[in-house]
């Protein structure tokens, strides 16, 4: 396995879990999907138990994974955090070739906050200026799916202007009501396709998030697959011992054996996604 941390601005880094490439015949797939994985944490820290823990889940399944590690607390600022988010995909198609990785199924995966970045990246991409900036062609920063785990997606109404949600502890991006984080505003035919999963009872951001931009969705014709699940809570990630880290998280696990199946329904979705 290549692993090994690239840094990709001042605040932020790409850790890669590459798989090695055999010499001993063609058993394995010649270029693989990519999954680019953000983790949570209210724009405020970075939640550990959904990004290494997430990377080797998704590694096993045979995709080449990577953890960016973004900007947050005040150093999480708009347009910025998309500049981040732009180069980590630009940086992994780059390396296509040395790291036999598909550039055309570049797969952003996030949580929470990490899953707003995912959908900030979904359906802001083509934001004038934005490519130009960096140097590339406007496709080259186009995610080609993303998997998106309980993110808000009207960040305004349905969580900050609503004192059952309003968390505090988040990063002033949120608390400003940033209006780039209302991405259902900015939804359209541009958009790549979604795996959305999100818990009923989630208690901080509303289930009716998943549905909202599922809606769009199928106003719009565009493919996506989404699953709310009856149990289980907010920030559960891959559901399994890497990330059950604390007795909360193993009891959570227990009594919502169905959310861990969020995974191989993504695994599954990615690989038809992309003719695997």
């Amino acid at each position: 396995m290549i692993h090994k941390v690239i840094r990709i601005s001042d605040n932020a880094t790409l850790a890669t879990y590459i798989h090695d490439q055999s010499d001993q015949g063609k058993f394995q797939i010649e270029k693989r999907p990519a999954v680019i994985i953000m983790p949570g944490g209210g724009y405020a820290f970075l939640s550990d138990t959904e990004g290494e823990p997430a990377a080797l889940t998704f590694l096993q399944a045979g995709y080449n994974t990577f953890v960016l590690r973004y900007s947050v607390g005040d150093a999480c600022t708009y347009p910025e955090i998309l500049v981040e988010v732009s180069k980590a995909i630009r940086e992994v198609r780059s390396h296509a070739e040395e790291w036999h990785t598909d550039p055309d199924a570049v797969v952003l995966m996030g949580f929470s906050a990490g899953a707003c970045l995912a959908a900030m990246s979904a359906t802001q991409w083509n934001t004038p200026g934005l490519a130009e900036n960096l140097g590339v062609r406007p496709e080259e920063i186009r995610p080609d799916a993303a998997v998106i785990a309980y993110a808000p997606w009207d960040n305004t109404n349905t969580i900050q202007h609503d004192p059952k949600y309003y968390n505090p502890a988040c990063a002033r991006i949120a608390k400003d009501c940033t209006p780039e984080l209302d991405f259902i505003n900015y939804a359209g035919p541009h958009m790549p396709p979604l795996f959305l999963w999100h818990n009923r009872y989630d208690k901080f951001v509303p289930a009716i998030n998943p549905v909202m931009i599922a809606a769009k969705m199928l106003e719009l014709d565009l493919p996506f697959e989404l699953h709310i699940f009856q149990g289980g809570e907010h920030g559960m990630s891959v559901c399994n011992s890497l990330s059950s880290y604390n007795e909360e998280g193993r009891r959570l696990n227990e009594e919502n054996p169905n959310v861990r199946m969020w995974v191989p329904m993504c695994i599954n979705w990615i690989n038809g996604l992309f003719h695997i």
